[in-house]
């Protein structure tokens, strides 16, 4: 069994393994990152990372099975609404997209890199790449499947931690609300979109009998930690749209790691999170 069990973010997929060595290698990669800011290096085994990349690849809609889908031009309507909404959440008009000759999606693109004083091609990139692995997370059968293989891999492992980066944390809190069986310690997101209104929040799992969104039941505490300038973790703080968040920290981990999962995981922060449940070993 494992201590942690890792939920990634977007554009984790790997064309060159199959499921169980692309989750090995990026959970090795993890948690030597995680290892950083700790007084010792996690074992071998102590993080087990939930991989689900191959699942939303097939089922993205930009996709063809011909590359990677990088390209904003290939959106797909529903990815370029949310875009919009997005770009809205940062101050971007949404108007003047409309009318550009650029793509919508591309100009907020851009105008948010001039906003926050980011590369165009940098966020180009989380662009095309974040929003339509969100939407076949959402909207397609795809995202049943990957919530079943986390709720597979905690029921397996039984750890302490659950950490979750980016969509990773909105797959998270899917889980753990759709399996209220399930256990853990601490529920750690970081970089998290879980607040996005009308991107997020609309579909996430909540109770039947309550528009209130909170900590599901399974995760004795929760913690949020956020860089303030990750463009996906809007809007901030946590705590201002749920319930039952026992600490939203700040962190930065710079402009050029923008919304790195790396970064998250390597600051004094996320040690500060996980390490009393890894406790005495650590």
């Amino acid at each position: 069994m494992s201590r942690i069990v890792a939920v990634h973010g977007v554009n984790q997929y790997d064309p060159t393994r199959g499921a169980d060595a692309a989750a090995d290698r990026l959970g090795a990669a993890w948690a030597r990152a995680l290892s950083h800011p700790l007084p010792r290096p996690l074992d071998d085994g102590e993080l087990s990372m939930t991989y689900y990349a191959d699942l939303l690849q097939a089922a993205r809609p930009d996709q063809d099975g011909q590359g990677p889908g990088d390209d904003m031009d290939r959106l797909a309507p529903e990815a370029v609404d949310a875009v919009l909404r997005w770009g809205e959440l940062l101050g971007v008009s949404t108007r003047e997209a409309q009318g550009r000759v650029y793509t919508p999606a591309r100009w907020i693109a851009d105008g948010v890199a001039k906003r926050r004083g980011f590369d165009q091609e940098l966020v180009r990139r989380f662009v095309a790449r974040f929003f339509p692995d969100l939407l076949a997370y959402q909207h397609t059968p795809a995202g049943t499947r990957v919530r079943q293989r986390l709720a597979d891999a905690i029921a397996r492992q039984e750890p302490r931690v659950l950490i979750a980066h980016s969509l990773g944390s909105v797959v998270a809190y899917d889980t753990l609300w759709q399996y209220t069986d399930l256990k853990v310690d601490v529920l750690v997101t970081i970089g998290s979109p879980l607040a996005m209104p009308d991107v997020v929040l609309p579909y996430l799992e909540h109770p039947d009998d309550s528009r209130a969104f909170s900590r599901p039941p399974g995760a004795a505490a929760w913690v949020n930690i956020a860089d303030p300038g990750d463009l996906v973790a809007v809007p901030q703080p946590l705590t201002d749209t749920f319930r039952g968040v026992a600490a939203c920290l700040s962190t930065g981990i710079g402009a050029f790691r923008m919304h790195k999962a790396g970064g998250y995981l390597r600051s004094a922060a996320t040690a500060k999170a996980v390490l009393p449940y890894l406790e005495p070993s650590v």
